[in-house]
């Protein structure tokens, strides 16, 4: 190419770019303007009339969100009957099988002025969770420090131990008895996948005895993670450890066996439209609790366009690690005891049929 027709080219582009951004903004605006009715989505509230727990379900007379898994009350059924030790467990062997509903983590986001919180599951959007919280909380700090929701980090986050909680009874005490309770779930692989490039590849590089200094090895990872999570199951095990505060099973978090049913739970979204859909349901949760839509337009902005700075989606880091699981049955049945009930309480598919 003549270097006038690379100098025309280059205009071209400089011309085009602003167009394909505002193309980029109204496709994901559009989901802003959609009617945020919720029904049909992959989203989980438990919503309807439970068994004689004496638990009831939030938002009662809501008629806009959807029944638990979309199945009624059949599978709160199935949560009873793993609560009380009767669920059958397919080809499982119940003893090899990490307990669902261990009173293991609770940490909270809370925006009491409009009495919200969000329990927080490791490796499911913590980050942006708590900068999200942040700027509901502090709207007019995070603007002047010129924050975003999309690049604050762990570190350096302007929030620092604020609206955080580590106690389920005590959010209750913050929020009273009009409140809005939500926790985001993953896919157990996808969530193991992500946490395991995070933890053990990127922070190893720099922290060798990270992941029980297994050198990225997933085998080696795997083998002393299902040993340590079957040891503190029995309650042999209860200080605080790295690896399993991040990698326990979600059951394990926001004391699930007790108040499972006081949660509005979605689920996170893979894919590339997956954040954008996400996002319309959050906004449908904050505005169910009166957030000011100036504050859930931008929310909605950044989770669209924003990417947290440790994300692992689409690296080859990740590729890498998936293939490695996924090709090897011995390693993907062990991940699997490890979050067996995580698939069955939050409805997600299991990989491949094995057998014990």
């Amino acid at each position: 190419m003549s270097p006038d027709g690379a100098s025309q080219l280059l205009k071209d582009i400089h011309v085009q770019a602003p167009r394909f951004f505002l193309v980029a903004c109204v496709v994901c605006l559009c989901y802003w303007f959609w009617d945020e009715d919720l029904h049909g989505r992959e989203s989980v509230y438990y919503n309807v009339s439970l068994p004689s727990t004496g638990i009831q379900p939030p938002f009662p007379g809501e008629t806009n969100f959807t029944d638990f898994h979309n199945t009624g009350s059949g599978t709160i059924q199935i949560v009873e009957q793993i609560k009380n030790g009767t669920y059958t467990n397919g080809p499982f062997n119940s003893s090899e099988l990490v307990a669902p509903f261990i009173r293991y983590r609770e940490t909270f986001q809370v925006a009491p002025a409009y009495n919200l919180s969000s329990c927080q599951i490791e490796k499911v959007m913590t980050t942006i969770s708590g900068s999200i919280f942040c700027y509901i909380t502090n709207t007019s700090e995070f603007v002047a420090q010129k924050r975003r929701i999309s690049t604050e980090t762990y570190t350096t986050r302007l929030c620092l131990n604020q609206n955080s909680y580590e106690n389920f009874t005590a959010v209750q005490e913050v929020l009273g008895a009009s409140k809005t309770e939500y926790t985001i779930v993953r896919d157990p692989i996808s969530r193991f996948l992500s946490g395991f490039v995070n933890k053990c590849i990127e922070e190893g590089r720099y922290s060798k005895e990270r992941c029980f200094a297994c050198e990225g090895d997933m085998a080696c990872f795997v083998e002393q993670l299902y040993f340590l999570m079957m040891l503190a199951q029995t309650g042999e095990f209860t200080k605080f450890h790295y690896e399993l505060a991040h990698f326990s099973p979600q059951t394990w978090y926001c004391n699930f066996k007790q108040h499972l049913y006081n949660y509005k739970i979605l689920r996170y979204k893979e894919g590339k439209d997956g954040v954008a859909e996400l996002s319309h349901e959050l906004d449908a949760i904050y505005r169910t609790a009166h957030v000011p839509e100036e504050i859930r337009q931008e929310i909605h902005k950044e989770l669209c366009f924003g990417k947290t700075y440790h994300t692992t989606s689409g690296t080859a880091e990740m590729r890498k690690a998936h293939g490695i699981l996924m090709n090897n049955k011995t390693l993907l049945t062990t991940v699997i005891r490890m979050y067996y009930y995580d698939f069955i309480v939050f409805n997600f598919t299991l990989p491949v049929p094995v057998s014990s």
